[in-house]
């Protein structure tokens, strides 16, 4: 049986038929392009740009500041409360004000537990201003757990701890496998291999 339509007809259609389908296919990809890109691992609950939150002690007094250029809560946290960090910024406060507080800076950190638990990783320093008898006390490391309502602060990882007079001058450096501060109570807990260099008439670590 003939086709109704002649063979140069037939072919018109399937040129027009063919264009369209490369059109269609071709705003398809555009369109994909434009489309706002999801987290493939389930996307985020939330954003917060330029975030700053404060937690409070057992006894009701300010623990902490924590700032981040970026805070991501992440759908698939478990508790709902884990936030990623970009460039975090922690100030910890001394329960007695006259003390100068610690400042903490990294590439990255976490919080969970509602804030009482942070982890901060790569490139962590942190350091605290002279005090009294004491110079600038600061501490480098990879990564470091702060339990701010505690007061206290530990890594797993290699850190160096040091202190400088207020002219510049080293006192002393002492490097560990791992440790632990409590700044409430003033203690440093080293562990591993520890090695330290103190400069002679220096009063050492303890403070």
């Amino acid at each position: 049986m003939r086709s109704p339509l002649s063979s140069r007809v037939n072919r018109g259609l399937l040129a027009i038929a063919g264009l369209g389908l490369v059109s269609w296919l071709a705003w398809h990809n555009l369109a994909d392009e434009l489309a706002p890109q999801t987290d493939s691992a389930g996307g985020y609950a939330q954003r917060l740009d330029n975030a700053t939150s404060w937690q409070y002690d057992d006894a009701g007094q300010l623990a902490y500041r924590l700032e981040s250029t970026q805070a991501i809560q992440l759908d698939q946290s478990p508790t709902g409360d884990r936030y990623e960090l970009d460039s975090p910024r922690a100030t910890l406060l001394d329960a007695d004000p006259t003390v100068p507080p610690w400042t903490l800076r990294a590439e990255r950190g976490t919080v969970t537990d509602r804030g009482e638990t942070v982890e901060l990783a790569g490139a962590v320093h942190a350091q605290r201003e002279p005090h009294q008898e004491r110079g600038l006390l600061e501490l480098t490391t990879e990564q470091l757990w702060l339990y701010p309502a505690q007061h206290q602060a530990r890594t797993d990882v290699p850190g160096r701890f040091s202190e400088t007079a207020p002219d510049g001058t080293p006192r002393w450096h002492s490097n560990a496998e791992q440790l632990a501060l409590d700044w409430g109570d003033k203690i440093l807990t080293q562990t591993g291999q520890v090695r330290d260099e103190i400069q002679p008439g220096t009063t050492g670590k303890t403070d």
